[in-house]
């Protein structure tokens, strides 16, 4: 059951409801799902995610990923079953099955049986999404070799992207048990819906040591530093994150390899580095509870800057890369227990520490705390894969 409702035009201030416009043209559909929860904290991110979604989404236009349909559609199977999100489920299946996954194979997936018979590329984007969402997070040189050969940079690069977004999309639906409506399902052909329950990956890793920088003689992908790396035709996307960045930052280096998807994630990126609705010491905890959840290097440096920006004490850093409750204020505490549920176990929120999140946070912090939660985890597996340290001078690091 929904746990927050559609705000109405009429109640959004006069200069947030062009974000509720710009959302049901982006997305040529009435309100739903992710955008339900973020119009109730902020109508702009809303529009931010919408933009990126809508890359990876549309089908049969100009302004779409590279990756096939049915690479895609099998991603969102795969990381839906992971996170237990329902609702991306409900949103990609049939799409899936019309793309051309056998109905056999999603069966297996939603039932967490062992996929057979899958084809060559199936098995590698299988292979590739698993390395990357367990264990440390990372892939090994034989299979991201494997899956560069056989994509293409371009291609790799937005796998790699797709696979994020789906996570961060997933959070915030969970956080807030997000489901379809009739008239939504109506739509759809009939499908089994995705029963929640324990993934693979239930315990929290304790006493690990901070996440580590790689350690790589050569970038996994041709790195564009410079304007005159990419097609005239692409410098548009270029110069709009160096307006925004003033430099373009390894990240970017990486997924400038495909320009247009760079720069979403990179306006889905400024709010949360530049414009973010929630408290310095909250925010700061929910990137390092989701960076040391995903042992990934690059947002756990970044996450030390926000903590120090924040003022937060040094033993409560300690504690959250040991896998320990910090001590800290009531409301920190709840936090990370929040993130705690959401990174960890079955990836929902049980109702106690909901309806406590909401008491003494509100529900726009509650939002703003998944969103930030689903943008750290798409970075995350994103410098994860490809392996990005983060630059030595960290004082105004972002990512």
């Amino acid at each position: 059951m929904n746990r927050v409702s559609m705000l109405a035009r009429d109640q959004l201030a006069l200069d947030e409801r062009r974000f509720y416009d710009a959302v049901r043209a982006i997305r040529r559909h009435p309100i739903s799902g992710p955008f339900i929860v973020l119009m109730n904290s902020s109508p702009d991110l809303a529009t931010r995610f919408a933009h990126l979604g809508h890359y990876f989404h549309a089908r049969g236009q100009a302004d779409e990923s590279i990756l096939p349909i049915r690479v895609r559609t099998f991603m969102a199977a795969i990381g839906s079953r992971t996170l237990n999100a329902a609702y991306e489920w409900s949103a990609w299946i049939t799409w899936a099955i019309d793309a051309g996954v056998p109905q056999e194979t999603v069966d297996a997936i939603r039932e967490r049986r062992p996929l057979h018979a899958l084809t060559a590329e199936d098995a590698l984007v299988l292979d590739f999404c698993s390395q990357l969402v367990s264990g440390n997070h990372r892939v090994s040189d034989a299979v991201f070799e494997k899956a560069r050969d056989h994509f293409g940079v371009q291609q790799l690069v937005e796998l790699v992207g797709t696979l994020g977004y789906f996570a961060m999309i997933a959070y915030p639906l969970n956080a807030f048990e997000m489901e379809m409506t009739e008239e939504q399902k109506k739509k759809r052909p009939p499908f089994e819906p995705l029963p929640v329950g324990p993934t693979p990956f239930v315990e929290q890793s304790r006493n690990l040591p901070a996440p580590a920088a790689p350690v790589r003689t050569r970038p996994r992908v041709p790195l564009i530093t410079e304007i005159e790396h990419l097609p005239a035709a692409s410098h548009q996307f270029y110069d709009r994150i160096l307006r925004t960045r003033g430099h373009i930052a390894p990240p970017y280096q990486v997924l400038l390899n495909s320009p247009d998807m760079a720069e979403r994630i990179c306006c889905v990126g400024d709010f949360f580095n530049f414009s973010v609705r929630l408290a310095p010491d909250l925010n700061a905890l929910t990137w390092l509870m989701t960076a040391r959840a995903f042992d990934a290097h690059y947002a756990w440096e970044n996450a030390n800057v926000l903590a120090g920006r924040a003022k937060l004490p040094r033993a409560t850093v300690d504690a959250i890369e040991r896998g320990t409750t910090p001590d800290a204020s009531e409301e920190q505490r709840l936090t990370c227990e929040f993130c705690r549920q959401l990174l960890y176990g079955i990836h929902h929120v049980d109702d106690a520490t909901y309806r406590t999140a909401v008491e003494r946070l509100g529900v726009q912090s509650v939002v703003q705390i998944a969103a930030t939660l689903g943008y750290v985890a798409m970075m995350s597996t994103i410098t994860n894969a490809f392996e990005i340290a983060a630059p030595d001078d960290k004082t105004e690091l972002v990512l």
